[in-house]
């Protein structure tokens, strides 16, 4: 009976997951955006009960109705595969009751890698040029303000713009992934509230725990910073973007620690607060601050000097 229901509520998500798809690539106003939104959580929730084997063939046969539809409509066919790839990875951390922290982590490099890799490919293999397009734009909005006799912005504030443009997409993507994982992890709650699944709430920031993994990435993305790409290049971006978030997390895993060793040492929540508001100031005007609490962070991570607090 088990294996009857599992089969039919696999069919029922793939099915909705095809849906959302459809809906995404007909282009209709506010519906694809919603459907943008939602697309992963159909496969988030079939692993996040059934397990990675079960959500694993539900996004394989998915995705293979999804790709189908791109190549109708879009020849986009990399998107439901991210997107079937970011339903099965949150759901796989909630299915192995991951921290939340954990999981938030997941959320945002997740969408952020996807967002980064359908880039690439955009403008790589299909030869469409995203910057490009914009550029078009401004010059036709330039030529069109000037049949009319208004001095909008010349070609030399056209270049510039550009550059800003291809110098900050990573960013861009960044914080768009962040904003779209966030969302994510917003209704993944309430699907999780809907259903009766138990998950693992936000704690207070200083039991914040990145998982060990972070300082992998840290140092993969350090030697990719080695490497000599071409100056203003998509890949050096990236790499630059990739050094910078996880040091962001090693950071932010450097101010909890100092948080849990404040709080252990019995100092008061005010105390706390001034002496984070004052390492994060320091860290706005001083080098040398960031480099520490890295540090900190770093061997939070790897000796978990924190559970060492509790013995």
């Amino acid at each position: 009976m088990e294996d009857k229901n599992v089969v039919t509520r696999g069919i029922i998500n793939g099915l909705l997951f095809v849906l959302l798809y459809t809906l995404l690539v007909t282009g209709i106003p506010l519906i694809n955006t919603l459907a943008f939104i939602a697309l992963p959580l159909p496969l988030l929730y079939i692993t996040a009960v059934y397990g990675l084997k079960t959500g694993t063939m539900v996004a394989s046969v998915a995705t293979v109705a999804t790709v189908g539809l791109s190549l109708v409509f879009s020849s986009m066919i990399l998107v439901p595969i991210c997107f079937a790839v970011i339903g099965v990875l949150v759901g796989y951390y909630q299915y192995m009751s991951k921290s939340a922290v954990e999981r938030i982590v997941v959320f945002i490099i997740a969408p952020f890698i996807s967002l980064a890799m359908i880039y690439v490919i955009i403008e790589g293999l299909y030869d469409v040029s995203i910057l490009g397009a914009v550029r078009e734009t401004l010059v036709e909005t330039q030529r069109l303000a000037e049949s009319f006799a208004v001095d909008v912005y010349d070609d030399a504030f056209i270049r510039e713009y550009m550059q800003m443009l291809q110098d900050m997409m990573p960013f861009l993507l960044l914080v768009f992934g962040t904003m779209y994982g966030f969302i994510l992890y917003g209704l993944s709650t309430l699907v999780y509230k809907r259903v009766g699944i138990q998950y693992d709430k936000l704690p207070a920031f200083r039991n914040w725990q990145f998982p060990r993994s972070i300082i992998a990435f840290y140092f993969l993305f350090m030697l990719l910073g080695f490497i000599s790409f071409e100056q203003g290049s998509l890949m050096a971006s990236l790499s630059l973007t990739g050094f910078n978030i996880f040091s962001i997390f090693l950071l932010i895993q450097g101010l909890s620690f100092i948080q849990t060793y404040m709080y252990d040492k019995k100092a008061s929540k005010t105390v706390i607060v001034i002496v984070t508001f004052g390492l994060v100031l320091l860290m706005l005007v001083m080098q040398l601050t960031i480099l520490f609490i890295k540090i900190i962070g770093l061997m939070d991570l790897m000796l978990r000097l924190r559970d060492r607090l509790k013995e």
